[in-house]
Protein backbone atom coordinates (compact mmCIF):
# COMPACT_ATOMS: atom_id res chain seq x y z
CA UNK A 1 0.00 0.00 0.00
CA UNK A 2 1.33 3.31 -0.32
CA UNK A 3 1.99 5.60 1.60
CA UNK A 4 0.90 10.12 1.54
CA UNK A 5 3.70 12.35 1.98
CA UNK A 6 1.79 13.77 4.80
CA UNK A 7 3.81 15.46 6.84
CA UNK A 8 1.22 18.28 7.86
CA UNK A 9 1.04 16.05 11.36
CA UNK A 10 4.24 17.73 12.17
CA UNK A 11 3.16 21.40 11.13
CA UNK A 12 0.09 21.56 12.92
CA UNK A 13 1.48 20.51 16.14
CA UNK A 14 4.98 22.43 15.90
CA UNK A 15 3.11 25.92 13.77
CA UNK A 16 0.16 26.65 16.19
CA UNK A 17 2.33 25.81 19.18
CA UNK A 18 4.44 28.73 18.32
CA UNK A 19 2.36 30.91 17.05
CA UNK A 20 -0.42 30.77 19.79
CA UNK A 21 1.67 31.12 22.74
CA UNK A 22 1.20 34.53 23.25
CA UNK A 23 -14.76 35.63 0.83
CA UNK A 24 -16.40 38.66 -0.80
CA UNK A 25 -18.20 36.01 -2.82
CA UNK A 26 -20.91 33.74 -2.59
CA UNK A 27 -21.74 32.36 0.96
CA UNK A 28 -23.57 29.08 1.75
CA UNK A 29 -24.34 27.01 5.00
CA UNK A 30 -23.33 23.58 5.03
CA UNK A 31 -25.78 21.66 6.90
CA UNK A 32 -28.12 23.99 7.38
CA UNK A 33 -29.27 25.73 4.45
CA UNK A 34 -32.19 27.63 5.89
CA UNK A 35 -29.92 28.79 8.37
CA UNK A 36 -29.11 33.02 7.13
CA UNK A 37 -24.73 33.18 7.07
CA UNK A 38 -22.41 34.98 9.07
CA UNK A 39 -21.56 38.03 7.83
CA UNK A 40 -17.90 37.69 6.11
CA UNK A 41 -15.41 39.39 8.24
CA UNK A 42 -13.01 42.21 6.96
CA UNK A 43 -10.31 40.53 6.42
CA UNK A 44 -12.15 37.28 4.52
CA UNK A 45 -13.84 39.97 2.22
CA UNK A 46 -10.58 41.54 0.89
CA UNK A 47 -9.66 38.39 -0.71
CA UNK A 48 -12.11 39.47 -3.87
CA UNK A 49 -9.55 38.15 -6.36
CA UNK A 50 -6.61 35.34 -6.26
CA UNK A 51 -3.84 37.36 -4.08
CA UNK A 52 -0.18 36.73 -4.53
CA UNK A 53 1.90 34.62 -2.17
CA UNK A 54 5.41 34.98 -0.77
CA UNK A 55 7.22 31.59 -0.36
CA UNK A 56 10.38 31.29 1.36
CA UNK A 57 12.57 28.45 -0.22
CA UNK A 58 14.56 26.86 2.50
CA UNK A 59 17.08 24.89 0.47
CA UNK A 60 18.03 28.01 -1.17
CA UNK A 61 17.46 31.05 0.94
CA UNK A 62 15.44 32.47 -2.05
CA UNK A 63 11.91 34.15 -1.71
CA UNK A 64 9.28 33.73 -4.55
CA UNK A 65 5.78 35.50 -5.45
CA UNK A 66 3.40 32.41 -6.34
CA UNK A 67 -0.38 33.15 -6.95
CA UNK A 68 -2.55 31.42 -4.25
CA UNK A 69 -3.90 28.19 -6.59
CA UNK A 70 -0.26 27.72 -8.22
CA UNK A 71 0.95 27.60 -4.40
CA UNK A 72 -1.68 25.12 -2.95
CA UNK A 73 -0.88 22.88 -6.17
CA UNK A 74 2.98 22.88 -4.75
CA UNK A 75 0.96 21.87 -1.14
CA UNK A 76 -1.52 19.24 -2.30
CA UNK A 77 1.55 17.61 -3.74
CA UNK A 78 4.12 17.19 -0.67
CA UNK A 79 1.06 16.96 1.76
CA UNK A 80 -1.25 14.16 0.03
CA UNK A 81 -0.40 11.77 -2.85
CA UNK A 82 -1.43 11.99 -6.06
CA UNK A 83 -2.25 8.55 -6.25
CA UNK A 84 -5.24 9.49 -3.65
CA UNK A 85 -8.74 9.88 -5.58
CA UNK A 86 -9.41 12.92 -7.11
CA UNK A 87 -12.13 14.15 -4.79
CA UNK A 88 -9.89 13.35 -1.79
CA UNK A 89 -7.34 16.24 -3.40
CA UNK A 90 -10.53 18.03 -4.04
CA UNK A 91 -11.03 18.13 -0.38
CA UNK A 92 -7.71 18.52 0.93
CA UNK A 93 -7.54 21.80 -1.46
CA UNK A 94 -10.21 23.16 -0.10
CA UNK A 95 -8.51 22.41 3.69
CA UNK A 96 -5.06 23.81 2.54
CA UNK A 97 -6.30 27.28 1.25
CA UNK A 98 -8.57 27.73 4.13
CA UNK A 99 -5.53 27.18 6.75
CA UNK A 100 -3.53 29.14 4.70
CA UNK A 101 -5.17 32.39 5.06
CA UNK A 102 -6.07 31.59 8.41
CA UNK A 103 -2.50 31.42 9.44
CA UNK A 104 -1.62 34.68 7.41
CA UNK A 105 -4.12 36.80 8.64
CA UNK A 106 -4.21 35.37 12.29
CA UNK A 107 -0.53 33.91 13.04
CA UNK A 108 1.15 36.31 10.76
CA UNK A 109 2.69 33.60 8.40
CA UNK A 110 6.37 33.42 8.89
CA UNK A 111 7.15 36.96 8.00
CA UNK A 112 8.51 37.27 11.46
CA UNK A 113 11.18 35.04 10.63
CA UNK A 114 11.65 35.07 7.11
CA UNK A 115 10.12 38.25 5.82
CA UNK A 116 7.53 35.97 3.84
CA UNK A 117 4.12 35.13 4.12
CA UNK A 118 4.97 31.34 4.33
CA UNK A 119 8.03 29.07 4.15
CA UNK A 120 8.27 25.34 2.16
CA UNK A 121 9.22 23.55 5.39
CA UNK A 122 6.64 21.58 7.39
CA UNK A 123 8.06 22.79 10.67
CA UNK A 124 7.59 26.18 10.18
CA UNK A 125 4.37 26.03 7.39
CA UNK A 126 2.92 23.48 4.91
CA UNK A 127 5.20 21.36 2.96
CA UNK A 128 5.65 22.49 -0.32
CA UNK A 129 7.12 21.02 -3.27
CA UNK A 130 6.06 21.79 -6.84
CA UNK A 131 8.40 18.45 -8.07
CA UNK A 132 5.47 16.38 -7.52
CA UNK A 133 2.76 18.51 -9.44
CA UNK A 134 0.47 16.46 -12.03
CA UNK A 135 -2.19 17.02 -13.72
CA UNK A 136 -4.57 15.30 -11.03
CA UNK A 137 -3.49 17.86 -8.46
CA UNK A 138 -3.45 21.03 -11.27
CA UNK A 139 -6.82 19.82 -11.55
CA UNK A 140 -8.26 19.57 -7.79
CA UNK A 141 -6.79 22.96 -7.18
CA UNK A 142 -8.88 24.04 -9.99
CA UNK A 143 -12.08 22.50 -9.43
CA UNK A 144 -12.07 24.19 -6.26
CA UNK A 145 -11.04 27.10 -7.04
CA UNK A 146 -11.05 30.06 -4.17
CA UNK A 147 -13.32 27.83 -2.02
CA UNK A 148 -12.25 28.48 1.91
CA UNK A 149 -14.39 27.08 4.91
CA UNK A 150 -15.34 30.03 7.20
CA UNK A 151 -16.89 30.01 10.88
CA UNK A 152 -18.89 32.98 11.95
CA UNK A 153 -17.71 34.85 9.26
CA UNK A 154 -13.82 34.29 9.71
CA UNK A 155 -11.60 32.04 8.46
CA UNK A 156 -11.57 28.52 10.03
CA UNK A 157 -8.84 26.70 11.25
CA UNK A 158 -9.17 23.78 8.93
CA UNK A 159 -6.24 21.17 10.45
CA UNK A 160 -5.98 18.25 9.04
CA UNK A 161 -4.33 14.81 9.71
CA UNK A 162 -3.55 11.19 7.94
CA UNK A 163 -5.20 8.81 10.24
CA UNK A 164 -7.81 8.55 13.45
CA UNK A 165 -9.31 5.44 14.43
CA UNK A 166 -12.98 5.40 13.86
CA UNK A 167 -13.19 9.05 15.62
CA UNK A 168 -11.27 12.24 14.68
CA UNK A 169 -10.04 14.48 17.87
CA UNK A 170 -11.64 16.88 19.61
CA UNK A 171 -9.29 20.16 20.02
CA UNK A 172 -8.99 19.80 24.29
CA UNK A 173 -7.03 16.35 22.73
CA UNK A 174 -5.15 17.73 19.81
CA UNK A 175 -3.88 21.31 21.09
CA UNK A 176 -5.17 21.68 24.84
CA UNK A 177 -4.07 25.71 24.51
CA UNK A 178 -6.52 26.12 20.91
CA UNK A 179 -9.64 24.27 22.97
CA UNK A 180 -11.64 27.17 23.37
CA UNK A 181 -10.40 29.45 20.42
CA UNK A 182 -11.24 26.85 17.66
CA UNK A 183 -13.84 25.03 19.97
CA UNK A 184 -15.89 23.95 16.55
CA UNK A 185 -13.25 21.45 15.37
CA UNK A 186 -15.59 18.69 17.02
CA UNK A 187 -14.60 14.71 16.93
CA UNK A 188 -16.72 13.08 13.91
CA UNK A 189 -16.67 9.69 13.08
CA UNK A 190 -14.09 8.30 10.66
CA UNK A 191 -13.04 4.72 8.12
CA UNK A 192 -9.46 5.82 7.32
CA UNK A 193 -7.96 2.31 8.69
CA UNK A 194 -9.90 0.58 5.86
CA UNK A 195 -7.17 1.95 3.44
CA UNK A 196 -4.49 3.15 5.53
CA UNK A 197 -0.80 1.50 5.55
CA UNK A 198 -0.64 -1.35 7.84
CA UNK A 199 2.53 0.15 9.80
CA UNK A 200 0.13 2.61 10.95
CA UNK A 201 -2.99 0.72 11.54
CA UNK A 202 -1.17 -0.56 14.60
CA UNK A 203 2.45 -0.14 15.80
CA UNK A 204 4.71 -0.23 18.75
CA UNK A 205 7.28 2.11 19.57
CA UNK A 206 9.90 1.97 22.46
CA UNK A 207 11.65 4.83 24.03
CA UNK A 208 14.25 4.99 26.42
CA UNK A 209 13.23 5.21 29.82
CA UNK A 210 15.81 7.54 30.77
CA UNK A 211 13.99 10.09 27.99
CA UNK A 212 10.67 10.01 29.38
CA UNK A 213 12.19 9.95 33.39
CA UNK A 214 13.64 13.23 31.85
CA UNK A 215 10.71 14.45 30.54
CA UNK A 216 8.10 13.65 33.70
CA UNK A 217 10.75 14.40 36.56
CA UNK A 218 11.64 13.08 39.29
CA UNK A 219 8.03 12.79 41.05
CA UNK A 220 7.81 10.26 38.41
CA UNK A 221 9.71 7.36 40.69
CA UNK A 222 11.47 4.46 38.35
CA UNK A 223 8.09 4.67 36.03
CA UNK A 224 7.03 1.11 36.74
CA UNK A 225 3.62 2.29 37.40
CA UNK A 226 3.28 4.38 34.35
CA UNK A 227 -0.44 4.05 32.54
CA UNK A 228 -2.49 6.57 30.89
CA UNK A 229 -4.48 8.15 33.65
CA UNK A 230 -6.98 10.03 30.96
CA UNK A 231 -8.82 9.42 27.64
CA UNK A 232 -10.76 12.36 25.75
CA UNK A 233 -14.14 11.53 23.92
CA UNK A 234 -12.27 9.78 21.18
CA UNK A 235 -10.59 7.81 22.91
CA UNK A 236 -7.29 8.96 22.81
CA UNK A 237 -4.98 9.44 25.93
CA UNK A 238 -4.89 12.91 27.18
CA UNK A 239 -2.92 12.34 30.01
CA UNK A 240 0.15 9.98 31.49
CA UNK A 241 0.78 9.05 34.75
CA UNK A 242 3.69 7.82 36.82
CA UNK A 243 4.30 7.93 40.71
CA UNK A 244 3.13 11.33 41.59
CA UNK A 245 3.81 12.79 38.15
CA UNK A 246 1.45 13.16 35.31
CA UNK A 247 2.43 15.05 31.31
CA UNK A 248 -0.26 15.61 29.02
CA UNK A 249 -0.02 13.71 25.97
CA UNK A 250 0.18 15.33 23.37
CA UNK A 251 3.61 17.41 24.76
CA UNK A 252 4.73 14.01 25.81
CA UNK A 253 4.27 13.01 21.82
CA UNK A 254 5.61 16.53 20.70
CA UNK A 255 8.85 16.33 23.06
CA UNK A 256 9.78 12.71 21.55
CA UNK A 257 8.84 13.77 18.17
CA UNK A 258 5.47 13.36 16.38
CA UNK A 259 7.37 11.76 13.58
CA UNK A 260 8.32 9.09 15.90
CA UNK A 261 5.26 8.65 18.52
CA UNK A 262 2.49 8.73 15.50
CA UNK A 263 -0.78 9.49 17.61
CA UNK A 264 -1.68 9.16 21.33
CA UNK A 265 -4.23 6.99 20.36
CA UNK A 266 -2.65 4.64 22.84
CA UNK A 267 -4.11 1.15 23.32
CA UNK A 268 -1.20 0.86 26.14
CA UNK A 269 1.71 2.27 27.90
CA UNK A 270 4.41 -0.33 29.96
CA UNK A 271 7.79 -0.29 31.14
CA UNK A 272 9.29 -3.00 29.77
CA UNK A 273 13.47 -3.34 30.91
CA UNK A 274 15.21 -0.31 29.95
CA UNK A 275 11.98 1.00 27.61
CA UNK A 276 8.52 2.72 27.56
CA UNK A 277 6.34 0.69 25.59
CA UNK A 278 3.60 2.36 23.58
CA UNK A 279 1.02 0.40 21.24
CA UNK A 280 -1.57 2.20 19.40
CA UNK A 281 -2.83 2.97 15.97
CA UNK A 282 -2.85 6.32 14.04
CA UNK A 283 -0.94 9.15 12.46
CA UNK A 284 -0.88 12.63 13.76
CA UNK A 285 -2.90 14.71 15.85
CA UNK A 286 -6.46 13.18 14.87
CA UNK A 287 -7.75 16.98 14.57
CA UNK A 288 -10.08 18.13 11.85
CA UNK A 289 -9.87 15.42 8.45
CA UNK A 290 -8.52 12.31 8.16
CA UNK A 291 -7.03 11.91 4.64
CA UNK A 292 -7.10 8.41 4.91
CA UNK A 293 -10.83 8.74 6.00
CA UNK A 294 -11.19 11.53 2.90
CA UNK A 295 -9.50 8.61 0.66
CA UNK A 296 -12.21 6.39 1.92
CA UNK A 297 -14.86 8.60 1.30
CA UNK A 298 -14.19 9.57 -1.76
CA UNK A 299 -14.05 5.79 -2.59
CA UNK A 300 -17.52 5.58 -1.50
CA UNK A 301 -18.53 8.06 -4.10
CA UNK A 302 -18.55 10.96 -1.96
CA UNK A 303 -17.55 14.18 -3.47
CA UNK A 304 -14.42 17.01 -2.05
CA UNK A 305 -17.39 19.32 -0.87
CA UNK A 306 -18.92 16.44 0.90
CA UNK A 307 -15.71 15.30 2.23
CA UNK A 308 -15.29 18.78 4.04
CA UNK A 309 -18.20 19.03 5.08
CA UNK A 310 -18.42 15.51 6.87
CA UNK A 311 -14.78 16.44 8.37
CA UNK A 312 -16.44 20.19 9.77
CA UNK A 313 -19.93 20.76 10.58
CA UNK A 314 -19.80 23.74 11.63
CA UNK A 315 -18.05 24.95 9.25
CA UNK A 316 -19.90 27.24 6.25
CA UNK A 317 -18.71 26.85 2.77
CA UNK A 318 -17.58 30.23 0.96
CA UNK A 319 -16.19 30.76 -2.28
CA UNK A 320 -14.21 34.10 -2.02
CA UNK A 321 -13.40 34.67 -5.98
CA UNK A 322 -13.79 33.06 -8.64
Amino acid sequence: MFQPKILVRTFCLVLISVFLFSLGGCQQQAKKPSAQPARLSAEVKKYSTEPTISLYRTATGAKEQLKMEEYLKGVLAAEMSNKFPLEALKAQAIVARTMTLALLEYENGTRSKHGTDASDNHLEFQQYDEKQITDKISRAVKETRGQVLTYQGKFAYAMFHSLSKNKTASMAEGFPTLAKKASYLVPVSTNGMKYAPAKYRSWTVKVPRWEIKNLMGSKAGNLNDIRVSKRGPSGRATVLTAGKASIKAVDLRKEIGPDRLYSTIWTSVKAEGNYIVFKGSGWGHGVGMEQWGAYTMAKQGKNGRQIVEHYFPKMTWTRLYK
